[in-house]
C-alpha cells in the first residue's frame, strides 16, 4: 500500500517538528519512515495513524541528542543527523590524509635521492606559495557565495561551514610566516599540501551540496 499525498506531507510535518532541515537528510529519512509505514501497513493491516505513531516510536533513538569529537564538541546533533555526518567525512577525510602522507613521501623521497636544495629556487617558489594561498580564501569564499546563493541546506553545506571555512583564519599567519621567511622548511610544503588537501574536500562538498539541490527540486516538481 503506497501512502498517499497527504500522508507524506504529515511525515514532513513530522519531520520540519523534529529539525530535519538539511534537504539530503531530510529526503533520505523521509523515504526511510514511508517504507516503514507501507510495510507495517502490508504486514499488519494497520491504519495510517497507528502505524505512523508506532513507527515514531521506532525513531525516537534516532533523534536522541549525540555530538563526536570529529565534528567538535559544539556541534552536536541528533544521532541520525551526527552520524550522516561522519558517514561523509571520515572516509574523505581517511583519503584525504593518505593522499597527503603519499604525496610527502614521493615528494620528499624525491628530493633526497636527488639531492635537491630548494632554497636554491626559493625566489621561485615564494610566490608561488603567496598566490596559492591567497587563491585558497577567494575560492571559498566564492564557493560560500555559491551555497548560500542556493537557499537550502544540506549535510554538505553543513560539512562546509563547520570543518573547512574556518580554516581561513589560519591563512594570514601562515601568508605572514612565508613573507618574512628567508628561507623554505620542510614544514612550509607540509602546510601547503594540507592546504590544497582541504580545497579538494570543499569542492567535494561543494559539488555534492549542488547536486543535492538538484534532486531535491526534482523531487518538489514531482
Amino acid at each position: 500500500m503506497k501512502l498517499t499525498e497527504e500522508q507524506i506531507k504529515e511525515v514532513e510535518t513530522y519531520l520540519t517538528k523534529k529539525g530535519v532541515k538539511y534537504i539530503d537528510l531530510r529526503f533520505e529519512i523521509l523515504d526511510h519512515i514511508s517504507t516503514d509505514i507501507e510495510n507495517s501497513m502490508n504486514k499488519k493491516q494497520l491504519d495510517f495513524n497507528e502505524t505512523f505513531e508506532k513507527v515514531k516510536e521506532n525513531w525516537n533513538e534516532a533523534f536522541s541528542y549525540k555530538w563526536t569529537y570529529w565534528l567538535g564538541i559544539s556541534n552536536g546533533d541528533s544521532k541520525l543527523f551526527i552520524d550522516h555526518c561522519l558517514k561523509i567525512y571520515k572516509p574523505l577525510l581517511f583519503k584525504i590524509i593518505v593522499g597527503i602522507i603519499a604525496f610527502l613521501a614521493i615528494f620528499f623521497g624525491t628530493v633526497m635521492f636527488f639531492k635537491i636544495d630548494l632554497n636554491e629556487h626559493f625566489l621561485i617558489i615564494k610566490p608561488i606559495f603567496i598566490s596559492i594561498l591567497l587563491s585558497y580564501p577567494m575560492i571559498l569564499i566564492y564557493w560560500r557565495f555559491k551555497l548560500k546563493e542556493t537557499n537550502l541546506e544540506s549535510v554538505y553545506s553543513y560539512l562546509y561551514l563547520k570543518q573547512i571555512f574556518p580554516n581561513l583564519y589560519i591563512i594570514p599567519l601562515f601568508i605572514f610566516q612565508i613573507f618574512k621567511s628567508t628561507s623554505l622548511s620542510n614544514f612550509s610544503f607540509v602546510y601547503l599540501i594540507v592546504f590544497l588537501s582541504f580545497l579538494i574536500m570543499a569542492f567535494n562538498f561543494y559539488k555534492n551540496h549542488i547536486k543535492a539541490v538538484s534532486n531535491y527540486k526534482k523531487y518538489q516538481l514531482k
